[in-house]
């Protein structure tokens, strides 16, 4: 895609977005529904003559989402995590359970199959990390309760990778043991381990040598 085409889509994308911002802020609304209402507007699934190519906006949206969690790290230490981990790990535990359950129960109710049910369940049972951080924004909520739903979305973030990674091995082999998820579980916990240490020991040093 040449130069010309990317700003003409962008430009689409940001003009639609601005309206939505305004009327949904008119409104008293939260500015990240109208910004999901301008996505559908600019998507090719609706009878609305502004159209964005799906390429570039999936490659501004994946943008967003990183530029979105990189100001949620920023705000989020690990010291504040390990001093809310014990309730938010109970809530997150908790909530994506009852709603991994609900998700496969609905899935067997509506005739899908086992695997099927498995994955409906897993899609249903993490919530969106971005979504709340931008409406606490908005919202100007501050203080303790943020730090603990920060905690446990952060949590919910870490069962999504694992979740991820699980699904990922269940649907190139069809199923998987005990001891298959056991191993899996270790190496990415050892893996996180590594990333997070890393991360602590050089990126500050970094950016302060920068």
């Amino acid at each position: 895609m040449d130069s010309h085409a990317f700003l003409q889509n962008l430009a689409v994308v940001l003009c639609v977005a601005a309206v939505a911002t305004v009327v949904f802020q008119r409104l008293r609304q939260p500015v990240v529904f109208g910004y999901l209402l301008a996505g559908l507007i600019v998507g090719p699934y609706l009878p609305v003559p502004l159209v964005a190519d799906p390429q570039t906006v999936r490659a501004l949206s994946e943008l967003g989402v990183i530029l979105l969690m990189f100001s949620l790290g920023l705000e989020f230490s690990i010291r504040k995590l390990v001093q809310v981990s014990q309730k938010a790990g109970a809530v997150a535990l908790f909530e994506c359970s009852v709603m991994v359950s609900v998700g496969y129960f609905v899935g067997q109710m509506l005739g899908f199959t086992r695997m099927e049910s498995i994955f409906a369940g897993a899609i249903t049972g993490i919530s969106s990390t971005t979504i709340i951080v931008k409406a606490f924004q908005e919202q100007n909520v501050k203080g303790r309760v943020t730090e603990l739903v920060f905690g446990i979305l952060i949590i919910e973030d870490l069962i999504a990778i694992f979740l991820l990674t699980i699904l990922t091995t269940i649907a190139r082999s069809g199923t998987v043991s005990p001891g298959d998820l056991a191993i899996t579980a270790v190496r990415l916990v050892m893996f996180l381990a590594a990333l997070i240490g890393f991360g602590i020991l050089t990126v500050p040093r970094a950016i302060r040598a920068v």
